[in-house]
């Protein structure tokens, strides 16, 4: 199973919050994310290759949570668990040759749709995105097809659609994060 998603650029995040309830979505409270993202030594940059295992340590609220990605841009494979104290597991993603490439900070709404998760973000730096979610076993293209016609049918305009993560948005605006 893989985790696909969809990621479009909007002006006016507030107004897609709106068209997105008369619809029936019902989103959850503003939750800030702080995300450091790390990638192994030997990569030179964002995108990595291939398989390449990419590390994220996410702080919100009251937890923190640990996770691998592995795949291609916006269709990956992810792990998830969470930990007690994410400056001794950044320390030991380090040790265990990764390197931080990326903060993200981010304010995120999300709902439920069936199956689907959407997500509101506002990213600190990068400007504001909704992301449609969906864990599958389908073909990434022919899911990704599918999400972007559920938003267009829901009337949000696709057409500044974003086709990599927030690290590889942040590294290309900002170049990797010194440590």
């Amino acid at each position: 199973m893989k985790e696909v998603e969809i990621k479009i650029g909007v002006e006016n995040l507030e107004k897609i919050l709106e068209l997105l309830e008369t619809k029936g979505c019902k989103f959850g409270e503003p939750v800030s994310q702080r995300d450091s993202i790390f990638i192994p030594q030997a990569e030179p940059t964002v995108p990595v290759s291939l398989g390449t295992n990419v590390l994220r340590v996410r702080r919100e609220k009251e937890r923190t949570l640990f996770t691998l990605k592995q795949g291609q841009e916006l269709a990956k494979t992810e792990r998830e668990l969470q930990i007690t104290d994410p400056a001794i597991m950044e320390e030991i993603i380090i040790m265990l040759g990764f390197k931080k490439i990326a903060q993200i900070n981010k304010v995120r709404r999300k709902c439920r749709v069936g199956e689907l998760e959407i997500c509101a973000d506002e990213v600190e730096g990068l400007g504001s995105f909704v992301e449609v979610e969906k864990i599958t076993a389908e073909a990434p293209e022919k899911v990704q097809a599918e999400l972007l016609n559920l938003l267009t049918g829901f009337g949000v305009d696709v057409s500044k659609r974003v086709s990599v993560g927030y690290d590889i948005l942040y590294v290309q605006k900002y170049g990797p994060a010194r440590v």
